[in-house]
C-alpha cells in the first residue's frame, strides 16, 4: 500500500507557511513528515514524501506549488494522501480536513487518535472542497492541522510544536494504521549503525560533523545509532542547530 506524505508549504520564496512564537510552519511540517515515514514503512507500507529535504521548494509560484503536490501523488499512484500542516488564527487544538465523502472516515479516525494521543482539544473534522490537494487527488486525502503556531502562551500547542515532533509523527502514524487495519510495529528490532561509513549517504555528513565536534563518541564498540536517531540528527543539522 502506498502512502503519500505531504509536508505542507515550502522552505522559502513562495507558498511559505504560518509563523508564530519563533517557529515556522514549513519547518515543523517537514520534521513531522520525515519522522512519520519510517513509522509507516516499518508497518509494511510504501511511503513517498513531497519534500524529501528541508530545503525542498515545490513549483514556481504559490499555485504550482500546491498543484505539484497532488500531481506527484496521482502520478505515483498513491493509495492515500496525507498533508501535514500547522494552524494559525489564535486558537488551540487539532482539526482534520477532507475534500470528498470517501475520505471522511479516514479524517475522523486520524483526528481522534492524534488529538487524544497529544492531549489536544479535538476541534473538528470538516469538509473543504476548495483545497487543491484534497479536491484533485484521485485517492482518499486528508489534511491535518496539528496545532496552533500562534496559540496563547501556556497552551499545550506550543510545547507540542516546539518539542514533540516525534510524538506527533507517532500519533499521526497510529491514526493512519488504525484506519487501515494495519498493526503498528511499536517495538521493532531496529537496525543499528556503528560507523560513519555505514550510515545512509544522506546522513553521513551530519554524523561525521557530530563526531568531529565531539558530540557523538559512541559506546566504545561503535556509535550504536538507530535510523530514527539518525533522522533526528539530520533534521536538527538542517535547521542549523549544530553550526
Amino acid at each position: 500500500m502506498k502512502i503519500f506524505i505531504d509536508a505542507g508549504h515550502n522552505h522559502s520564496g513562495f507558498n511559505m507557511g504560518a509563523v508564530g512564537n519563533g517557529m515556522r510552519e514549513q519547518d515543523i511540517t517537514f520534521s513531522v513528515a520525515y519522522l512519520l515515514a519510517p513509522i509507516l514503512e516499518r508497518a509494511g507500507l510504501t511511503v513517498r514524501l513531497s519534500r524529501p529535504t528541508l530545503e525542498t521548494n515545490l513549483g514556481i509560484d504559490n499555485a504550482s506549488s500546491i498543484n505539484t503536490r497532488w500531481q506527484m501523488a496521482n502520478d505515483w499512484g498513491a493509495d492515500y494522501f496525507v498533508s501535514i500542516h500547522v494552524n494559525a488564527g489564535g486558537g488551540t487544538g487539532a482539526e482534520t480536513l477532507y475534500g470528498r465523502a470517501n475520505s471522511a472516515e479516514f479524517a475522523r479516525v486520524v483526528q481522534d487518535v492524534y488529538s487524544k494521543a497529544m492531549g489536544l482539544r479535538n476541534r473538528r473534522v470538516w469538509l473543504r472542497e476548495d483545497l487543491g490537494v484534497l479536491r484533485n487527488t484521485k485517492m482518499p486525502a486528508i489534511l491535518i492541522e496539528t496545532a496552533f503556531i500562534d496559540a496563547p502562551q501556556g497552551s499545550p500547542d506550543l510545547e507540542i510544536l516546539r518539542n514533540k515532533h516525534t510524538q506527533m509523527a507517532q500519533a499521526i502514524g497510529d491514526g493512519i494504521l488504525q484506519y487501515l487495519g494495519v498493526e503498528a510495529q511499536s517495538n521493532p528490532v531496529a537496525e543499528r549503525f556503528n560507523q560513519v561509513a555505514e550510515m545512509p549517504i544522506w546522513a553521513s555528513p551530519t554524523i561525521q560533523k557530530l563526531v568531529d565536534k565531539g558530540f557523538l563518541s559512541g559506546t566504545g564498540q561503535g556509535l550504536d545509532l538507530s535510523l530514527d536517531m539518525i533522522r533526528i540528527f539530520v533534521i536538527n543539522d538542517r535547521v542549523g542547530l549544530y553550526g
